[in-house]
């Protein structure tokens, strides 16, 4: 049994409104993200995970459902959501803060907490994707999940890093656009027990198209990338199917309901057809 970090995550919600209106104001909704981490066990899941029809757990399912919650909550009052930030914009929003940290260790005269001589070395070993939840049955999902592994090797045998990851997607080739920051996590070397799975939902937002997946490794306290995957580099961050929950209503046959209405109607014809007859019977006595 593998242990995973899991980051679980959804994008805020929509009014309930009709799948067209719901489809014409996600087009103008920043959506955003709010996540709980939680460490599960996992029966030895990898890249060559079946990556369309998986289930997701009840406890998944709660999880999710919480976080809606919580974020309609939060949301009461606030009409304007901030806009969706670019890969750019976030790489200078964390040199940005460790420059500030910097200067203001200098000022102070202090040794950062943080500080570490000794040159370590991070990648992403391993990145996959999985897709869960496609009511409609069009093949563009609503729901996945991303699973990463990241590695640190340093001047000691089993050398340790706080770390943090930074996601990102990107619609059919456009600009990558931020949708999660994991909590702060703890990475060992290059052990395999140390997975780190965000769930997601879209809840609105989001058109129905082909997303890529692009992961940045940062070191708690400093300000630089220290390792970067994305679709470049593992297929299974290609081209991923996926749309807001608001485009991925439950199918109903229109044909079936408008054969139904004619039925009634006909059957209403008939009925005042009938009664018409009868009186003109009786007149006729």
């Amino acid at each position: 049994m593998r242990a995973l970090n899991v980051g679980l995550l959804t994008l805020s919600m929509g009014a309930v409104l009709p799948a067209s209106a719901n489809s014409d104001i996600s087009l103008l909704s920043q959506p955003q993200s709010i996540s709980v981490a939680q460490t599960v066990s996992s029966g030895g899941q990898s890249a060559q995970a079946a990556q369309y029809g998986n289930a997701l757990s009840e406890q998944q399912i709660s999880k999710l459902d919480q976080q809606r919650l919580l974020q309609s909550k939060e949301l009461d009052g606030n009409e304007a959501l901030p806009a969706k930030l670019t890969r750019e914009q976030i790489m200078q929003i964390h040199i940005d803060k460790a420059l500030k940290t910097q200067q203001l260790a200098e000022k102070n005269n202090a040794n950062l907490q943080f500080a570490n001589g000794v040159y370590r070395d991070f990648y992403i070993y391993d990145a996959y994707s999985r897709l869960f939840v496609d009511n409609d049955y069009d093949g563009f999902y609503q729901t996945f999940s991303v699973t990463f592994d990241a590695d640190v090797e340093g001047y000691y045998a089993n050398e340790r890093a706080k770390v943090f990851a930074e996601l990102y997607l990107s619609r059919n080739g456009g600009l990558w656009e931020h949708y999660y920051t994991t909590d702060v996590f703890t990475i060992f070397g290059n052990a395999t027990d140390d997975d780190f799975e965000v769930l997601t939902t879209l809840d609105f937002g989001y058109r129905t198209d082909h997303y890529d997946v692009l992961i940045d490794l940062y070191e708690v306290g400093y300000g630089d990338i220290v390792a970067t995957v994305s679709s470049n580099d593992f297929d299974s961050l290609y081209a991923l199917p996926l749309e807001s929950s608001d485009r991925d209503d439950i199918y109903i046959d229109d044909d079936y309901h408008a054969g139904s209405l004619s039925l009634s109607l006909m059957t209403m014809l008939l009925l005042l057809l009938g009664l018409k007859l009868s009186r003109t019977r009786k007149n006729s006595r």
